[in-house]
């Protein structure tokens, strides 16, 4: 007896950027404009590894690895068709590990086994049409944090989120040197003016310019 395997779709945009970037601006507009579906970043926290990190640093290891295998199974069930849109990803999951290595909350042995298993995870699956990446000052990232007022994002303190953002600010060059990634487009958008949504020939521009893009990308592969 044989089997076929199930035809997997791909999707269509992932929006990445650090936290009060305008990720979920963007996704909500685009899923409007473009007619795609967004998958919800469903983060199953029974353990409550968030608000032990924040509070204790030695949790970043258990959470980062909830983190990783969470957003594979959510990109995973995005995969089935090609009509998603999605706010952060398994793709960036990859800066907080690095960065929490660097600062000292993972051990060695502990990111080499993170690394193991975020490349093996990323040989399932199909990267995505168009990466778009979200830049902001920092002062902007940090009015946004302190007026939307979520208790565990004000106790990480200014520190811990200038670390972030500078991690952040290389991810155009992360995206260019992961082999897995250089199958999909790529751009970035500075969201840093509270503005932008509220001007609409601002807003057509750039869902003008993310069109374009996705074309390009299919014109592209129908040429392969």
């Amino acid at each position: 007896m044989s089997y076929r395997r199930k035809r997997m779709g791909r999707v269509q945009i992932i929006v990445e950027g650090m936290t009060a970037s305008g990720k979920s601006t963007v996704v909500n507009l685009l899923s409007e404009r473009l007619g795609l579906r967004v998958m919800p970043e469903d983060f199953r926290d029974q353990y409550d590894l968030l608000r032990r990190f924040h509070a204790e640093r030695r949790w970043a290891f258990p959470m980062q690895l909830n983190f990783l295998v969470t957003r594979f199974a959510q990109y995973l069930c995005a995969s089935e068709s090609d009509e998603y849109i999605l706010d952060r990803s398994v793709f960036g999951d990859k800066i907080y590990a690095t960065l929490y290595y660097k600062l000292g909350y993972f051990r060695d042995s502990q990111f080499g086994t993170y690394l193991m298993l975020y490349d093996s995870l990323l040989k399932h699956l199909e990267m995505p049409k168009l990466i778009i990446i979200l830049s902001c000052p920092f002062d902007e990232i940090m009015r946004r944090i302190h007026e939307r007022g979520r208790p565990d994002e004000i106790e990480a303190g200014e520190e811990y989120w200038r670390s972030l953002y500078e991690a952040y600010s290389s991810f155009l060059d992360f995206v260019r040197s992961e082999k897995e990634l250089s199958a999909s487009g790529f751009m970035t958008f500075d969201l840093g003016d509270p503005a932008f949504i509220h001007t609409p020939e601002r807003v057509e521009r750039f869902v003008s310019d993310v069109r374009e893009a996705l074309g390009a990308r299919q014109g592209n592969e129908s040429g392969e």
